[in-house]
């Protein structure tokens, strides 16, 4: 029995995507969608999973460089355990074994491309936590500097104030001299 064939429509209609999603993903992971003879992709059960578990690794915030490296090395991995069964001379207890010193190597580099990602993502969520909190303190200060220069200005005016009350009772005490009905020369010369 032949394998169920879907079109891109149909297939990004079964996944909830867009097909230009599905052909970007297709050439930013080097994802080998097969062809029809006219050319056209078209995708079976198994590409389809492909894509809801590149689609899962998106929602978990991993980014695409990061999920090619997850799928080049599985694939590297099914490759190696399919040639290993195969073979059927690999004694994984024996660390001098070539093909366990492979293995290894390439668990070490999946480890490190993983933790990598992973400081990746921690590195980026300090970054914003610290941006947060400077923009904080930020804040915060300046609302106090706002609070010293209101209080100042309130001190300056009220001095200010104090200044012209004492201008104008200054002013009251000069018209009330002058109106006791003194001669105006006596002003002038005291006399």
């Amino acid at each position: 029995m032949e394998e169920k064939r879907y079109s891109i429509s149909e297939a990004s209609e079964i996944l909830n995507l867009e097909t230009h999603v599905l052909r970007y993903w297709e050439e930013e992971l080097s994802l080998e969608i097969p062809r029809n003879e006219m050319g056209h992709r078209y995708y079976t059960i198994e590409e389809i999973k492909t894509f809801e578990k590149i689609k899962d690794l998106k929602e978990q915030g991993l980014q695409l460089k990061a999920i090619k490296a997850a799928i080049s090395n599985k694939d590297e991995r099914e490759d190696y355990a399919l040639k290993l069964s195969h073979e059927n001379q690999v004694d994984i207890t024996n660390p001098s074994d070539e093909k366990v010193k492979q293995f290894q190597m390439m668990m070490k580099n999946l480890f490190k491309e993983a933790l990598i990602e992973h400081n990746h993502i921690i590195e980026k969520e300090l970054k914003e936590e610290i941006k947060q909190d400077l923009k904080e303190e930020v804040s915060a200060q300046i609302k106090l500097l706002e609070r010293e220069y209101e209080q100042r200005d309130k001190e300056r005016y009220k001095r200010l104030d104090e200044v012209l009350r004492e201008i104008q009772n200054m002013r009251k005490e000069t018209a009330v001299s002058i109106n006791r009905k003194v001669p105006w020369y006596k002003h002038i010369f005291g006399k």
